[in-house]
């Protein structure tokens, strides 16, 4: 009993502290953060064999260990705060793995879902014209932002129902990050944005500084109205998620505190982890859900805001 609970207590407390530790250059943290709900679903199952053996300490350690690391990991939900606003959009984000995805499993599902803006993510122009050929979209889709830099990986675009202005690239990238004001009939304005920062794995430290600069892009851009989507390359168990989130408000709060995964869907192995995000300010979330496509490991998720009114 006194072994089995030393090793709780030490399971427990690298569970806990994994979820705030920050270590440039160690690719295995980010990674290892990625699986934290797993792991705190996996200490709770230990702390229920603890108790079916009676081992009373070692389960409320774990449960502990499990609560502390768990928490950081949940979606925020921000009880009471509503816009007033008619005014709605509805937007997609999809990364397409190395522009492998369907083009016709993908088209379907934009038509199906109707979204006023679609992110696309590693796709190339071929992709993008085989979308937009399919279910007719290049009327229902008719703006878009810039042609993509070529190679399977490297390109992202904004499809938009509404005329675009204000384009400007987001640095912190290898991959294409691209922003464009959305003009909404008897809506308004609303700043879009698809980002994709590279993985932690084998570049932990363009990993970091990609996503501290988007921060630093979402904290000068000064559009009231900002939707941000796309893959992030990390979870709310990554502190430097959390503090680019910190600002905005997270569509999966729609769904509940649970984070839905989204990576890596592939048969046979299950989407464990939720990297890929749609976050917004000046606009409050209504809806949001997730979507296999054919061709990516990735889930596209969908979501649709109420966007607030903008003070004048």
């Amino acid at each position: 009993m006194i072994v089995w609970t030393s090793v709780a207590v030490v399971i427990a407390v690298c569970a806990a502290v994994l979820p705030y530790l920050e270590i440039r250059g160690v690719a295995a943290i980010p990674v290892a953060q990625a699986l934290v709900p797993l792991g705190a679903l996996l200490l709770l199952l230990l702390a229920i064999a603890s108790l079916i053996f009676r081992v009373w300490a070692a389960a409320l350690v774990l449960i502990i260990g499990a609560a502390i690391s768990g928490v950081p990991t949940l979606t925020p939900i921000h009880v009471g705060e509503a816009c007033g606003s008619d005014a709605r959009v509805t937007v997609l984000s999809f990364n397409a793995k190395l522009a492998g995805a369907d083009p016709a499993a993908l088209a379907a599902l934009i038509r199906t879902t109707e979204p006023d803006a679609v992110m696309l993510l590693e796709a190339d122009e071929t992709l993008v014209d085989a979308v937009l050929t399919e279910e007719e979209l290049a009327d229902v889709l008719p703006y878009r932002t810039r042609e993509v830099t070529p190679g399977p990986a490297n390109g992202s675009v904004l499809l938009s129902a509404n005329p675009l202005s204000g384009e400007e690239d987001i640095p912190g990238s290898e991959f294409d990050q691209v922003s464009a004001v959305a003009t909404l009939p008897g809506a308004g304005a609303v700043r879009l944005a698809a980002v994709h920062p590279p993985p932690p794995v084998w570049q932990p430290n363009g990993w970091r500084s990609g996503i501290d600069d988007i921060t630093t892009w979402v904290q000068q851009t000064r559009d009231d109205r900002l939707i941000i989507a796309g893959d992030f390359n990390a979870s709310l168990a990554h502190p430097a998620l959390r503090r680019l989130a910190s600002d905005l408000r997270s569509a999966a709060e729609a769904a509940g505190a649970i984070p839905w995964p989204t990576w890596p869907e592939q048969k046979p192995i299950p989407a464990f982890t939720a990297i890929d995000h749609i976050f917004a300010r000046g606009a409050t979330p209504t809806h949001w859900d997730s979507f296999y496509v054919e061709g990516s490991d990735h889930r596209a998720v969908i979501a649709t805001w109420n966007l607030c009114a903008i003070a004048k």
